[in-house]
């Protein structure tokens, strides 16, 4: 019996405390008319979302050596006008990274609509782009740096394109 008058007088005391507490915020809320009893709760949530980037090639340099060697006037460079266009899809700012494989040809490239000073070599040395998240897509302006020593060098007019898209990591 002893047992059960202690449960019940713990139970008791558990029922007045919360009924205490409901009263009080009863005569909080009624002593407040015009107020609403505002309540906030705050959360700190912290995410680690991988990064994600794609780039895909949209529309590749058609060289067109044919009409290269018909229409060869002897000038020094060639220059191919929104020759190239890419994607790129990523979630983090980031570094692209350019360079053309094929050495017999002197290739150099600049994004479409920038002035004649922006062209960065594709051969000896790396093409550096930045970009913003999100979805961008780019075209580039294409320019061959002929010998003029020999036509034959319009025959070496390939583009062997590497890229490495990187981040940008603070």
């Amino acid at each position: 019996m002893k047992f059960k008058f202690r449960f019940s007088g713990v139970m008791i005391f558990v029922f007045l405390f919360l009924s205490l507490l409901a009263t009080a915020d009863l005569v909080e809320a009624a002593s407040d008319k015009g107020q609403q009893l505002k309540r906030e709760a705050r959360i700190a949530v912290k995410v680690n979302i991988p990064i994600f980037q794609r780039l895909e090639i949209i529309e590749e340099p058609n060289i067109n050596y044919a009409f290269l060697m018909d229409n060869y006037n002897g000038s020094r460079e060639i220059i191919l006008e929104e020759a190239l266009t890419i994607e790129v899809l990523s979630n983090a700012d980031w570094h692209l990274r350019l360079n053309n494989r094929n050495l017999n040809s002197n290739a150099m490239i600049r994004k479409s609509g920038q002035s004649d000073y922006d062209w960065q070599n594709l051969n000896s040395t790396t093409a550096k782009f930045n970009g913003e998240n999100g979805e961008q897509r780019i075209t580039f302006d294409l320019k061959f740096v002929l010998d003029q020593s020999s036509i034959a060098a319009v025959n070496n007019l390939a583009l062997d394109l590497r890229h490495s898209l990187a981040p940008e990591v603070y």
